[in-house]
């Protein structure tokens, strides 16, 4: 699969930003998404909801 563009890239290619008013904001951070990602541990077998991801549409 080919690799994806940064997300950085693809906002500004597509002129799109953050709505403060909505509370949207870009995580960055390859570290910090990282170590947000491993907080809840080991998951297996048990339901997740993911709500919000990507820069929307």
């Amino acid at each position: 699969m080919a690799e994806l563009p940064p997300l950085r890239e693809v906002i500004a290619r597509h002129g799109l930003s953050a709505s403060k008013a909505l509370g949207q904001n870009f995580l960055f951070d390859a570290q910090l998404l990282d170590r947000i990602a491993a907080l809840p541990g080991d998951l297996e077998d048990k339901a997740v909801l993911e709500i919000g991801p990507g820069p929307g549409g």
